[in-house]
């Protein structure tokens, strides 16, 4: 009989990310995004692990989803601007299942691919728009 284990751990230096993406106000816990830390702190290798975490590809693989259901409109309103101003997309944000989403327009393709395919890893590469 074979059993497969693994341990995770926490450790004080990763409070620094925590604290950017969480608040906590009356013992509650809320995912949160700041203004300033995808021009600050983002750039095409992040973007690359957010698009394999959480991005889907759709409409003949050329518009791309990012799953950023998790912040509020407000918050993706501004993800999508900061994107755009970093990268030079012309994303937007989009209703989602009664959540707000990011989503890269099919005149986005191009670009996204080229700026994240040389870090995706082989397994991820279906998550990459396709070029015309």
């Amino acid at each position: 009989m074979k059993s497969y284990w693994f341990k995770t751990f926490s450790h004080k230096s990763f409070s620094i990310i925590w604290d950017l993406f969480y608040t906590n106000s009356n013992g509650i816990t809320k995912k949160t995004i700041s203004p300033g830390i995808i021009l600050n702190h983002l750039d095409e290798v992040g973007l690359a692990y957010w698009v394999m975490g959480d991005g889907s590809l759709h409409r003949e693989g050329r518009v791309l989803t990012l799953h950023t259901q998790g912040f509020s409109q407000d918050e993706n309103n501004m993800i999508s601007q900061e994107l755009n101003l970093k990268f030079g997309f012309k994303s937007k944000v989009v209703k989602h299942k009664n959540k707000f989403v990011v989503q890269f327009t099919t005149s986005d393709a191009n670009k996204l691919h080229d700026l994240i395919k040389p870090h995706l890893i082989s397994t991820m590469q279906y998550k990459l728009p396709r070029k015309l």
